[in-house]
């Protein structure tokens, strides 16, 4: 017997979001395309549309043949062609990269949940493409020098057990020296917030409604904040930091996106700075880490709360499938 099964909430989930991510990062990469002046960054940027309008178009067709509704997602409305340059070239390939490897990442992580082998079989694909379109942008960073790279520290000289709980100290006395695995997520963490302060200065810069104004001013400090945070366990660590990231911003105030979407990368931009912080929680032994990175979440979290209000309060935040309400359903009825 033929097997057709319906989508299940997992794979729903999975396919709405891609589709809501896509079609906001096409808006942007559109915008840098049509700004860019960088030879050598041009076939990248044309292979992220390619990717994202790849993705798109495959969840519009996979839904459409199950008869779910299209998400909304970002348009042509939302991104304003005319627009001058906001952004460097150089951000843009360092956006790319960044975008490129969560995207990756996410395709990866929602193999576990889906089932269908049509399902499974796109995101394989998506995160093919993405991890692609990542080496490509490292491999030009790199020819460019102008890839960050994370602290070095001197080669082990053997490997060994932990004698005594004093690894994890932290919160009183002198800290022992961070592990590879915790400066790993550190140099990820700073290099997270640096690419989100560049982002909003751009976008307080251009937002329209003075609420987001003051919303990505807000954010812009919040970055910066935890940038020193973590830069300042390196130093007390006597580890070199990595370079900054570009924080070029032109003097444009001519918007090239939409304050929704804006408001939505915002949105987009914590959550992984939420699942990065959870991660370097797991893997940070020692305790004054924990407790530092438990702080930070705590106000990310604050954050992100108050930019959803924000959302729903201005009709921007369009809302994901859900389950049937039955007791809506039985007041009908009645």
């Amino acid at each position: 017997m033929e097997h057709n099964p319906k989508l299940v909430s997992s794979e729903v989930a999975a396919l709405w979001g891609a589709y809501m991510q896509n079609s906001m990062v096409y808006c942007i990469v559109q915008h840098f395309a049509n700004v860019n002046e960088d030879a050598d960054s041009t076939d990248i940027i044309q292979t992220a549309l390619t990717n994202c309008s790849y993705v798109v178009n495959e969840v519009k067709r996979i839904f459409e043949k199950e008869k779910h509704a299209i998400p909304i997602g970002f348009t042509q409305e939302d991104v304003n062609l005319k627009a001058d340059r906001v952004y460097s070239d150089l951000f843009t390939l360092r956006y790319i990269k960044y975008m490129a490897a969560a995207g990756t990442a996410a395709a990866a992580a929602l193999l576990e949940v889906l089932a269908r082998k049509d399902v499974r079989e796109f995101f394989s694909t998506t995160s093919e493409m993405f991890m692609k379109l990542y080496n490509n942008a490292c491999d030009l960073l790199l020819k460019k020098g102008a890839f960050i790279r994370s602290p070095t520290i001197p080669p082990m000289e053997k490997a060994e057990y932990l004698q005594n709980e004093s690894f994890l100290s932290g919160l009183i006395g002198k800290h022992r020296p961070l592990t590879v695995v915790e400066l790993a997520h550190i140099s990820k963490n700073t290099e997270t917030n640096s690419i989100g302060r560049t982002f909003i200065s751009g976008f307080s810069q251009t937002a329209q409604s003075p609420e987001v104004r003051k919303y990505m001013e807000r954010g812009a400090e919040i970055a910066a904040k935890h940038e020193t945070v973590f830069r300042e366990i390196l130093v007390e660590d006597g580890v070199a930091f990595p370079s900054s990231w570009d924080s070029t911003i032109s003097r444009s105030i001519e918007a090239p996106f939409s304050d929704k979407l804006m408001m939505f990368h915002m949105n987009s931009l914590t959550a992984i700075s939420v699942a990065g912080y959870g991660a370097a929680i797991g893997g940070s032994l020692r305790k004054d880490l924990g407790g530092h990175y438990t702080r930070l979440l705590t106000e990310i979290l604050q954050y992100a709360n108050d930019g959803v209000k924000l959302m729903i309060e201005n009709k921007w935040l369009e809302q994901p499938p859900q389950n049937v309400d039955r007791e809506a359903l039985r007041k009908r009825s009645l």
